[in-house]
């Protein structure tokens, strides 16, 4: 009861505060958002003692709460918190971005991490998890939620409160180097995906980072060009990942990008990190977003322009620092940025860390002496193991051929063990080490270590950006157990042989004759081969091609991936092809092989999982999340070598949609995956209630063999007149099924997601759909209605 009277009375004393503390009371400044006008005004700063401690017991409520604390800031205590001294990171912590502690108000030092498959720590020692674009395949957003709250734990087991991973930029271009950070190219399964991982990551009391807020889908020009994108595409596309988290999730931190922005209606060419437009208008008056927006690093510049845009973070690592303390006053005393802005900035940081839990329960010191971080890495590598399992996606998968059993048709996968007698795998250093994207979004201190790096650099890359992606660490990692060892621990009968390049000096060199010749003896020999490729991308590294020929010799022979899958069919008819990438590829083998599984960067437990969807031990369940095309000429982005202000010309057909409307046949469509079981739907009732919302209801059965997973996909198709492409995906589900056992299924569909964006009122407009389509994958439909 004294608790609740204290709480009440502080409450109450607020306004008290904030007259106290400052010379007027004025409306808040207009990149508040949704903020209460309660804020306080202008600070006079000779009325805080900066050496006099606060005993003073604080309301609970979190908005409350900070405002309280801003009340008691001097304004130089205040401007240490919207901003990092990037210099200083060598000394605290290994951290990515730090705010210092203010212990005279019990306010905990802050530091970040990047955290995209893992934290990227290069002082402790970290697990690497699949690629985010893996957990995606999975369409699973409890395992989203898993996984992120498992990578968090790690983090903030390291002395880290916030965390840099949940990038939601959608894959315009297949090629573009960072996709394994994001979640495909879908904006609804983006955004649902990074809500989980958001309520994953701020569930171990760690501030989670939505990014890059918008128009930073390519590597190349991204700290000069300007993305031309027109106002229904920037809303239904692209702004609408950060949307679905931000409305359902609340994460602490939005990050904008490097980019420029040229909208409809607007300036052309403002950069994203001071666009009133993106931060203020929509993000914190129609979202209602109340946690901080954070710049990338190098991505501000300017001091008023920025912070009245909606900016309320610099994060700096160059020469260039634009919100320090000269500039800031510099900016107060010109008139050209107001005390209230600057308070609700403060605001902003403080309730983000009372509300996630950093305030009182901060994350361990990993300055202190003698620190080492308590993690339990069995733990984080089962969870590693598990992700990876539930996100790899069968491709294609055909009868086995002689000299296996054909006079039982079977498919080729899953593998029977006790029918083996040797198998031959081949290629991408599946003896030793998996691949992973390079880039801030990698792991830098690896659980077992990468392979080394030659003069800080790795050798036989090209990229059109001229740009070496290694310039964290090198992206080959070693692991505990190599796809090779798994693959010998599940068949323990047979003999199991690998051929190809084991030089981890030049691990993205060609084959030479000689290795593919030996490779393709061990295959002829063998019951079954397995073929190892991998397409390397990162950030700063976008592609030249879907093909698998982006590495060169030092005499710039192009990469022969394709050639030894080739050669090793030629001679072998139950060739399986096992894919490590971030990207979509190229197959101009996949008429000869019998069996492809798409793995993504599958992190430290790899090997074991690739190895138990192989044998069946595992019943693969992942989706695309990106389409496959046959070409590079079929992508929305054909013939554009990567533009320094690109326009967005293909508007709403990106993805599949693009695919759809211009009648292209993909090589497998978004949405595409296959089991080794069977699945029947039928029974399709489509209801609609009074608010517009629709539930598809229809009933799903496991007609095989095997217990399995499958994840029916909902679409939409609108009325001509609308504008929109063939069809929107605007909802599934995730369903596992033992064989024999069926379920009805009901898919909800807000109508948010039957809506488009009106332009000239600048709303959302409900389009109720012709149809609702039921499907397997984007172009296997097996209900309408």
């Amino acid at each position: 009861m004294k608790k609740s009277i204290w709480n009440a009375l502080i409450l109450s004393l607020i306004p008290i505060f904030a007259s106290a503390c400052n010379k007027d009371e004025k409306p808040a400044a207009d990149a508040t958002g949704s903020y209460s006008a309660s804020a306080p005004a202008e600070v006079a700063e000779s009325s805080v003692d900066p050496a006099k401690k606060a005993d003073v017991l604080l309301p609970q409520d979190p908005d409350a709460r900070a405002w309280a604390l801003v009340a008691q800031m001097s304004l130089d205590e205040k401007i240490q918190f919207i901003h990092t001294d990037h210099r200083k990171m060598s000394e605290i912590g290994s951290a990515a971005g730090h705010i210092p502690g203010l212990p005279r108000l019990k306010i905990p030092e802050l530091l970040m991490i990047d955290s995209s498959a893992g934290s990227r720590s290069k002082i402790f020692k970290s697990t690497t998890f699949p690629a985010t674009l893996a957990i995606a395949a999975s369409w699973d957003r409890d395992l989203a939620y898993l996984f992120a709250a498992e990578v968090a734990k790690q983090a903030r087991a390291q002395g880290y409160g916030m965390g840099l991973g949940g990038g939601a930029n959608l894959v315009r271009d297949p090629r573009v180097g960072r996709m394994f950070e994001y979640l495909g190219e879908d904006p609804l399964l983006a955004g649902k995906m990074l809500a989980s991982r958001t309520e994953g990551t701020q569930s171990q009391h760690v501030i989670a980072t939505i990014k890059h807020m918008v128009g930073n889908e390519q590597e190349a020009h991204r700290m000069e060009g300007s993305s031309v994108i027109d106002e229904r595409t920037l809303r239904q596309i692209y702004m609408l990942p950060f949307e679905i988290a931000v409305q359902e999730s609340q994460p602490g931190n939005v990050m904008c990008s490097y980019n420029q922005l040229s909208l409809d209606g607007y300036a052309p060419g403002i950069w994203a990190c001071e666009h009133p437009h993106i931060l203020t208008d929509i993000l914190k008056r129609e979202w209602g977003f109340k946690g901080q927006v954070q710049s990338d690093w190098g991505a501000t510049h300017s001091t008023a322009a920025a912070i009245n845009a909606g900016l309320d973070e610099d994060e700096h690592y160059r020469a260039a620092e634009y919100f320090v303390p000269a500039k800031v006053k510099a900016a107060l005393e010109a008139g050209e940025i107001t005390i209230e802005r600057l308070n609700e900035m403060v605001h902003r940081k403080l309730r983000t860390m009372i509300s996630i839990g950093v305030m009182d329960n901060p994350p361990p010191n990993n300055q202190a002496e003698g620190f080492v971080p308590d993690i339990n890495f069995a733990a984080a590598e089962a969870m590693a193991q598990k992700a990876a399992e539930q996100s790899i996606v069968l491709l294609k998968n055909q009868p086995q051929q002689a000299p296996l059993d054909v006079k039982t048709p079977r498919k080729l996968l899953p593998l029977d063990a006790s029918k083996l007698k040797k198998i031959a795998v081949a290629g991408a250093h599946a003896d030793k080490a998996i691949l992973v994207g390079s880039g801030s979004g990698s792991v830098t201190n690896t659980t077992y270590g990468s392979f080394p790096l030659y003069d800080g650099k790795c050798r036989n890359i090209d990229f059109p950006q001229k740009f070496n992606p290694c310039f964290t660490s090198n992206p080959w990692k070693r692991v505990k157990v190599p796809m090779l060892e798994a693959i010998r621990n599940a068949a323990p009968s047979a003999e199991v042989v690998y051929g190809g390049n084991s030089d981890e000096a030049e691990p993205f060199r060609p084959y030479t004759e000689q290795e593919i010749d030996d490779a393709v003896k061990q295959a002829q020999q063998a019951d079954v081969a397995i073929v190892v490729v991998a397409q390397p991308a990162g950030e700063m590294a976008d592609l030249g091609t879907l093909g698998l020929n982006n590495a060169r010799t030092a005499e710039g022979k192009q990469g022969n991936q394709d050639e030894l899958v080739r050669r090793i069919a030629a001679v072998n008819r139950n060739t399986i092809v096992v894919v490590e990438s971030g990207n979509p590829i190229l197959m101009p083998w996949i008429n000869d092989v019998s069996a492809v599984l798409e793995v993504w960067y599958p992190g430290d437990n790899g090997g074991p999982a690739i190895a138990n969807v192989l044998f069946g031990k595992v019943n693969p369940s992942g989706k695309l999340p990106v389409t496959f095309p046959k070409a590079d000429a079929d992508t929305p982005t054909a013939g554009k070598e990567w533009e320094k202000n690109p326009v967005y010309a293909e508007r709403l057909n990106v993805g599949y949609r693009w695919y759809d409307s211009k009648g292209v046949e993909p090589l497998f469509e978004f949405g595409f995956g296959l089991s080794y079981t069977e699945f029947h739907y039928s029974d399709l009732r489509v209801t609609t209630d009074g608010d517009g919302s629709k539930t598809a209801t229809f009933t799903l059965e496991n007609t095989g063999t095997l217990a399995g997973r499958e994840t029916p996909q909902i679409y939409a198709q609108f009325p001509a007149s609308s504008g929109e492409p063939p069809k929107r995906l605007v909802g599934w589900d995730k369903v596992e099924l033992q064989p024999g056992e069926k379920k009805t299924v009901s898919v909800k569909i807000a109508p948010k997601l039957q809506s488009i964006w009106d332009v000239a009122n600048a709303k959302w407009k409900l389009v109720p759909p012709a149809k609702i389509l039921v499907g397997a994958s984007s172009r296997q439909i097996k209900l309408e209605l």
